[in-house]
């Protein structure tokens, strides 16, 4: 039990010390703020037939738990998914793995320090909520059961999954890296309505609160808004005074699936935690003839037109080195996955290349995209890049260069397409669209100096945009005619 004990304090330290946790709790006090604008604000995120319930502690308890249950896991995950990583990193990964701590003894105190990050995060938007109520006025007394029982009741069992769930991802291989994010991401966008439209938990209450505006206010009755929605002079926002609830059973019982779950992800994640364990003869393992057919007819010969055609010219070169880099990690299958895509785009309806395909073929080239500016640090070669007589500049432009034509082969079927029925204002379009991708890859890049943000942020605005077609954040702004 001490052993367990101190691998926990050791790794909430450890955690908690990083830049990026102080930022997040930054953050989140910064986002309860934009949680709960005041009543002349240009939006609002919670709106129950065209009312708002007075900034008492009730309204903004139950709130912020039902925002927290919507947003706060898509948040989380992405901060907390680095317990096994910052071990590895930090090469205490060997030391663990010489201990006598068991793999389900490991995994439960990582999952306590989840939890506790996560409960922490809470902790700071309860207080940020207290100090709001305060500050709009609306009412000053302060009750704080009010405000903490729907974070215990709701939010605290999703975090438990939301902190298996990462070490699970981790535990996973082809789920800890890029490819787990953008799962993850489409996971948590499916559950979204499921969340709402919940007989139990915070479905369950939001129900319960536009039956009674309803009822109390009938010529009102309308649509429910959880979000941001923009209002106006005409649309405006009026308010009530909600007294609140108290917990039940009926809202209880949505504690239990996600026990349920808790329980599978902390099964499967000790299944297949490697506890650090390193084989040191790798496997070799037998390609088909087809890949070998493909690798040694087809690739290494353009490989070797490319060669000629781009050693000619510094940048060129520079420019061919950076294209092979960009590609290096990923397998031939992703290539076969880019040629197929690009012949659908030739032959499909426009409907459903603009539709589906074209999207899907951005998609397809996030993770190469997310390491836009990390291949040195993949490769090892920061030194001799920092050291190399071409300059920064060059180096920039010519990354920048590799990235963009990348992106351009993803869609090469469709711009031919588009050529050939003189369509060249959708061409335009798509070139603007791929600079702007290549661009959001480069600042998260310079932002961060890791490859999660774009990882998170081009998928969301992926879906957000072009999938769901939301005004300023349609980077494609395709339409078929």
């Amino acid at each position: 039990m001490n052993q367990l004990w101190q691998c926990r304090v050791a790794d909430f330290k450890q955690r908690t010390r990083q830049q990026s946790f102080v930022v997040t709790l930054l953050a989140m006090s910064v986002l309860t703020l934009l949680f709960f604008p005041s009543l002349d604000a240009q939006y609002q995120t919670l709106i129950i037939n065209g009312y708002r319930g007075l900034y008492n502690s009730a309204w903004l308890g139950v709130c912020l738990a039902m925002l927290n249950v919507l947003f706060l896991p898509i948040i989380c995950f992405y901060l907390i998914k680095n317990g096994l990583e910052l071990d590895r990193k930090s090469m205490t990964c060997e030391l663990i793995a010489a201990t006598p701590m068991s793999k389900l003894s490991f995994i439960f105190a990582k999952w306590c320090t989840n939890v506790l990050i996560l409960f922490t995060i809470v902790l700071v938007m309860l207080i940020s909520c207290i100090l709001l109520q305060l500050y709009y006025g609306e009412n000053y007394q302060i009750d704080l059961w009010a405000l903490a029982w729907p974070q215990l009741v709701f939010v605290l069992p999703v975090l438990l999954v939301v902190a298996l769930v990462a070490i699970m991802f981790e535990s996973i291989k082809w789920l800890k890296g890029g490819f787990g994010n953008v799962v993850y991401f489409f996971l948590w966008t499916g559950s979204i309505v499921q969340t709402i439209e919940s007989v139990s938990g915070v479905g369950a209450i939001l129900s319960a609160i536009e039956t009674e505006v309803a009822e109390r206010f009938p010529p009102q009755a309308g649509s429910t808004h959880i979000g941001v929605t923009v209002v106006d002079e005409e649309n405006a926002v009026n308010t009530f005074l909600w007294q609140g609830i108290e917990p039940t059973a009926q809202y209880l019982s949505s504690i239990l699936p996600l026990l349920i779950i808790c329980l599978s992800c902390f099964i499967i994640a000790v299944t297949f935690f490697d506890r650090f364990s390193r084989n040191p003869v790798p496997e070799t393992k037998q390609t088909s003839w087809l890949i070998n057919t493909l690798t040694r007819q087809v690739f290494n010969r353009l490989d070797v037109l490319f060669t000629m055609l781009t050693k000619h010219f510094a940048f060129t070169r520079l420019l061919r080195l950076e294209l092979k880099l960009l590609l290096k990690s990923h397998s031939i299958y992703w290539l076969l996955g880019l040629l197929t895509l690009n012949i659908i785009q030739l032959f499909i309806s426009q409907q459903l290349l603009v539709s589906i395909f074209l999207p899907l073929s951005w998609l397809w080239c996030v993770l190469v995209l997310s390491q836009f500016g990390q291949e040195e640090k993949q490769a090892n070669t920061v030194e001799l890049v920092t050291y190399s007589k071409k300059s920064a500049l060059l180096q920039s432009l010519a990354s920048y260069s590799a990235a963009w034509i990348l992106l351009a082969l993803a869609i090469l079927g469709s711009v031919l397409r588009f050529a050939a029925i003189a369509e060249w204002l959708l061409i335009i379009q798509l070139i603007i669209a791929i600079s702007f991708t290549v661009s959001l890859a480069y600042f998260c890049e310079v932002l961060t100096g890791t490859k999660r943000m774009f990882e998170v942020l081009c998928p969301a605005i992926w879906y957000i945009g072009p999938i769901q077609a939301a005004l300023y954040l349609d980077f494609l702004a395709l339409i078929a005619p």
